[in-house]
């Protein structure tokens, strides 16, 4: 269910949104970017607030900020709705972000796509006298991509995983899960029977061996956590980082298959490993 809020109503969830300076020394080269001065502009320009929240009470706290297009919250049908999710701190924990996300009715996780300027719409604190507009001008850019994503998406509902291929992509999305750990925790010593764990079906819309179907059971099970197997993602950028690669993945079973799709998998986490190990899809 969405439910609009107003800037207001955000700030008393997440106090950080209506921070006005930043809660450090910063350097000559630091610029506060103020997230509730983005946010008037971004309501301004035809988007509504769905969502807020913040890793603590205080005001330099990291935040995200949910936002929904008003045409679209106006002709609210299927089964999701693409969202725009904003990210930042005032105490250089956090750059600011946005992150193109869809919403399933049927899930509170929110799938965020790798998708074209989505994963470019971020910066630093940095001094810039057109930084705001420079800021809007990539949300209003990213909001374009939207008929693609949702293309992406029927594209993934055609595509069917074989039994190996499904596992192949458990495997991935456990491995994906641990890549900022220096050593692999003890749990995937037995990768195989966590894979099979992260393909149990919670709900039966996702009963299927289709890459939609698979990508949104591994998603949740992931993010949500299995007893005994994994716990549940936590700060904001494992959420992003895990979501995205989990994407990633999923887009990959559109062009390769088989081996070429394993070969594939391991190749992405190589990539987002950045050469601290050798990471392998066994």
């Amino acid at each position: 269910m969405i439910t609009p809020m107003t800037l207001q109503q955000a700030i008393q969830l997440a106090p950080s949104i209506g921070a006005t300076r930043a809660d450090i020394n910063p350097a000559n080269t630091y610029q506060f970017i103020s997230t509730r001065e983005t946010l008037e502009q971004v309501i301004d320009n035809g988007w509504t607030i769905v969502g807020a929240s913040a890793a603590g009470k205080a005001l330099s706290a990291q935040h995200r900020v949910t936002l929904v297009r008003n045409e679209d919250l106006e002709n609210v049908n299927g089964e999701g709705l693409l969202r725009m999710e904003l990210f930042n701190s005032h105490n250089k924990t956090k750059r600011f972000m946005t992150a193109i996300a869809y919403f399933k009715w049927a899930c509170s996780n929110g799938l965020i796509a790798a998708y074209g300027p989505a994963e470019s719409i971020r910066t630093k604190h940095r001094f810039s006298d057109s930084r705001l507009e420079a800021i809007m001008t990539k949300i209003q850019e990213a909001s374009q991509y939207y008929p693609q994503i949702l293309g992406m998406i029927e594209s993934f509902k055609q595509r069917r995983l074989s039994d190996v291929e499904q596992m192949d992509y458990a495997k991935y999305a456990i491995l994906g899960r641990y890549l900022y750990r220096q050593n692999p925790p003890k749990v995937l010593g037995d990768i195989e029977k966590m894979a099979q764990r992260l393909l149990t079906v919670r709900r039966e819309e996702d009963n299927g061996d289709t890459a939609w179907q698979v990508y949104n059971r591994v998603q949740e099970n992931v993010v949500r956590g299995i007893e005994g197997i994994t716990r549940p993602l936590r700060g904001y950028d494992d959420h992003i980082r895990v979501n995205r690669l989990l994407w990633k993945g999923t887009e990959l079973a559109l062009t390769s298959s088989n081996d070429h799709f394993k070969n594939g998998l391991t190749s992405l986490l190589l990539k987002n490993k950045k050469k601290k190990a050798v990471v392998q899809v066994n």
